[in-house]
């Protein structure tokens, strides 16, 4: 069993000690038997307990033969003594996380083997555990070889929304980069990628660097991601609001799912991290045409911000762009001609 032992908390000085040990430094001594006449301003129960926590922390010892009389000590000495136990405590956990880490890394060859085809895998499992849902991931995105497909509403990377994907979790970019180098292909439906500088378009822009590709909708499924067309990692919400994740196997639900994805990604927009010269954004872009087609639609701007996954402000500064870039003095004009130049059609930009 193992060891749960811990030593003792050590206590914080508080200012009634910090000022019992600046009066035994200034007189080379304090008299416990005499606290009205060593320090008037405390009284005998502050002045007690502060003692105490001097000489439970070394700070102060009693004189031999005369234990009311107290010496300070050197407080780099004190430390020491007082960290001792301590740091043997760390010493000791982290020889049985060793321990725990050679013993579990021993069972590592059997899984493997297990999850290579040793054994049969169930065509559906439902992974309540955030911890292990990553640890499965990790797993099969290791031996990806052919495709990473992500749906991620929103943006953000689908482990925000507990179903693993290509940013989580060994690393703000994660397997994605590891399958790239691998040859294998990344592709990921959005709904639109941040046009503000920030860590995720960072990471956006690394793996679209690395040969990922990115296409945007305004509307999108569950977050979702697909491991060579053989698993299917899907969000889902327990009853009690908690996150989970399904994992499917099975090869006719997977190629239909890969089909439904397939079917969105040739209607969705091609967009990239890189803004065009002048800082603005054209209304045949994806995030422009994502938002002409619901203003189309009548949609008011927080419902707008909110199927982008932007912040209003964000939103209203897309809108203010396309009324400009159309050279409308309305939201209904600038329908009127979004609608008839193409860009609320769905698919490519004209």
């Amino acid at each position: 069993m193992p060891d749960t032992t811990a030593p003792d908390p050590v206590p914080r000085l508080d200012p009634a000690a910090v000022r019992l040990f600046d009066l035994a430094l200034a007189h080379g001594r304090l008299d416990r038997s005499r606290p009205d006449r060593e320090a008037p301003d405390l009284d005998r129960e502050q002045f007690d307990r502060a003692c105490e926590l001097l000489l439970r922390l070394r700070l102060l010892r009693p004189v031999p033969q005369l234990p009311e009389q107290l010496v300070p000590m050197s407080p780099e000495l004190a430390a020491a003594g007082v960290t001792a136990p301590l740091e043997e405590g760390i010493a000791r956990a982290a020889e049985q996380v060793r321990a725990i880490r050679e013993e579990f890394g021993a069972l590592m060859p059997r899984y493997r083997s297990a999850r290579q085809g040793g054994t049969r895998r169930d065509p559906v499992e439902l992974l309540t555990d955030p911890v292990i849902a990553a640890a499965v991931f990790a797993e099969e995105a290791a031996h990806c070889r052919e495709e990473l497909f992500t749906v991620s509403p929103g943006g953000l990377p689908p482990t925000a929304r507990g179903v693993p994907g290509p940013d989580g979790p060994d690393g703000p970019d994660g397997p994605g980069l590891a399958a790239l180098a691998r040859g294998a292909r990344l592709r990921t439906l959005c709904r639109a990628v941040p046009a503000a500088p920030g860590p995720q378009r960072a990471r956006i822009s690394r793996l679209i660097a690395a040969g990922a590709d990115y296409r945007a909708l305004p509307e999108l499924p569950e977050p979702a991601t697909v491991i060579d067309r053989s698993a299917a990692f899907l969000a889902r919400r327990e009853p009690d609001g908690s996150p989970s994740t399904v994992l499917l196997r099975d090869p006719g639900a997977v190629a239909h799912l890969c089909q439904a994805l397939d079917l969105l990604w040739a209607i969705a927009t091609p967009c990239h991290t890189r803004r065009p010269a002048g800082g603005r954004g054209q209304p045949g872009s994806g995030v422009h045409r994502a938002v002409v087609r619901m203003l189309a639609e009548g949609a008011k701007d927080e419902v707008i911000a909110r199927r982008l996954g932007v912040s209003l402000r964000t939103c209203r500064r897309h809108i203010a762009e396309i009324l400009e870039s159309l050279q409308a003095d309305s939201r209904f004009q600038a329908g009127v001609l979004a609608e008839r130049t193409g860009l609320t059609a769905t698919g490519p930009p004209p």
